[in-house]
């Protein structure tokens, strides 16, 4: 009773932090295991980014089970709590030539604040400006070029209302035997100029919601990510640019549901003024805890563009297919059902069935109209602070996204929202964390990827009905396959709170070695 009378009152006192916290942070790892194992309850793992009160409330749970920690768990427990710890001491302003902040700097200790450039707090408002600095130098066996990423955020809350606006600027360096752009860019304006020695590129990502006792309101430019996979989600991935969205969430017990309405970027080339074609997502999530260890949630989407928005796919409670069909059946509908199962402490199983047309008299027949992703996997966390291990495969059918218009298709700027090989295709990965202590984590994935090469498998091809059926498929997949295997592996050593260090190894066609340093403030 003790313990869940700590954890109300300090969800109470972090509830108006409804900051969204990068999903490539460790924390996720740590927070899954613990999650796992029955440390946490499971409300938060199926969309993402968790926000700071999330994880703040999460990390507070944990430490109720201290009891069946071991040591090196503990001195985790603490960086993290550390490094989210936002209770200022002093109602002050403290700026970045503080004594106090560069003095911590260098150090660890787990009772203060990480240091932050500026901080603000009076009342019941408070705020913080912080900022990083990556430097990287990778290597593809031919050259070599310096990658290097600028951070800044500000965030804060006052009573019930919180914000947080970032923005992150990437450079590389032009080299033309390392011409393939990182990862990270996946859409928007690129700063290439025949005269210049970097590559240039930028992300802005942003929040403000207010909280209610029943219900949280936001706007946002955030990545969004709805699925119990880790990497590959068929539903929402973070395989897009950060979408701009208006979000509407709700809990109660047992019962969890999200809405948001998104502005889609062109799938074609964005033309130089306002002719630009609008294009946008309407899509809610309802979860069901059926037991505590099983839970379902079913997940509508819509696709629609030509008009800036519609009254009926803004209603949060109406159904989305039913709208639709009132629409004249103009635009793209789709749903999911997915599933977590928590078998065993430690042990978790999910399932996910994207769908766009069935018709299940034809369900296993080839038929192209047959458009869905299926996904499988499970995780196993051991109960001693030892690597994890998760097993997934999935498969996507021929013309899954698409759309008989593309401009309806389930993608931003020609990338798939959800799953990010996109149709006819298939994946099985292997994938392994492990946080060996509070400084030191590593993280290994292999996966077989299988790219088909018939019909359906451009995400943004036209089709039309009749020329299909006359042309029917005949299995699962279309086309020829071309196989590959993807292989990484990544090493982050944490020297303090403000200073860390990487190396990422990582294999698809040519061998890639990234040694990084980190630094922010």
């Amino acid at each position: 009773m003790k313990k869940r009378t700590l954890f109300l009152l300090m969800a109470s006192l972090i509830v108006a932090q409804n900051i969204p916290i990068n999903m490539d942070a460790p924390v996720y790892d740590f927070l899954e295991r613990h999650e796992s194992r029955g440390h946490i309850n499971s409300e938060n793992w199926s969309t993402r980014p968790y926000t700071h009160s999330q994880i703040t409330s999460m990390l507070v749970e944990i430490e109720s089970h201290k009891a069946e920690l071991s040591n090196q768990e503990l001195q985790i427990l603490k960086w993290y709590q550390q490094s989210f710890n936002r209770n200022f001491s002093k109602e002050t302003l403290t700026f970045p030539w503080s004594r106090s902040n560069w003095s911590r700097i260098l150090r660890t200790e787990t009772s203060d604040a990480r240091p932050l450039f500026m901080t603000y707090h009076q009342g019941n408002a408070s705020a913080w400006i912080s900022w990083s600095e990556t430097f990287r130098i990778q290597n593809n066996a031919k050259a070599s070029r310096g990658y290097h990423t600028d951070h800044l955020e500000i965030s804060g809350s006052k009573g019930p209302i919180a914000f947080s606006t970032q923005y992150t600027f990437f450079r590389v360096t032009r080299h033309e035997k390392f011409s393939e752009l990182p990862d990270s860019y996946k859409e928007g304006y690129l700063l290439d100029r025949d005269y210049m020695k970097w590559i240039n590129w930028g992300y802005p990502t942003s929040s403000l919601t207010y909280t209610h006792p029943d219900f949280t309101l936001g706007i946002h430019r955030q990545p969004v990510y709805w699925g119990y996979s880790a990497t590959n989600s068929p539903i929402l991935s973070d395989n897009i640019n950060p979408l701009p969205y208006v979000e509407w969430t709700t809990q109660m017990p047992h019962l969890r549901f999200k809405f948001m309405h998104a502005r889609l970027s062109p799938n074609e080339k964005v033309k130089q003024d306002t002719t630009n074609e609008r294009r946008n997502l309407s899509a809610h999530r309802v979860e069901f805890d059926l037991t505590p260890n099983f839970e379902f949630a079913f997940n509508e989407f819509v696709v629609y563009a030509y008009r800036d928005f519609e009254l009926g796919y803004l209603n949060p409670v109406n159904f989305l297919f039913a709208e639709e069909q009132v629409q004249g059946d103009l635009d793209n509908k789709l749903m999911a059902l997915d599933f977590k199962w928590k078998i065993i402490p430690g042990l978790t199983s999910y399932g996910t069935w994207f769908f766009d047309e069935l018709d299940f008299w034809k369900l296993f027949s080839g038929w192209w109209g047959n458009k869905f992703v299926f996904q499988l996997g499970a995780t196993y966390y051991p109960k001693r602070n030892l690597p994890s291990l998760s097993l997934e495969y999935t498969a996507a059918r021929p013309w899954t996204y698409t759309h008989k218009n593309p401009i309806n298709s389930f993608t931003s700027g020609g990338r798939a929202l959800g799953l990010p090989l996109g149709p006819n295709s298939s994946i099985l990965s292997i994938s392994s964390t492990w946080s060996y202590s509070s400084k030191l984590n590593i993280w290994a994935l292999y996966e077989w990827e299988t790219n088909y090469d018939g019909v359906g498998s451009d995400i943004l091809q036209a089709y039309s009905y009749t020329e299909l059926e006359e042309n029917p498929s005949e299995g699962f997949w279309n086309g020829d396959k071309n196989q590959s295997t993807y292989f990484q592996v990544l090493a982050q050593y944490r020297m303090t709170q403000s200073l860390s260090f990487g190396i990422d190894v990582a294999q698809r066609e040519k061998l890639t070695t990234t040694l990084s340093a980190k630094f922010r403030y």
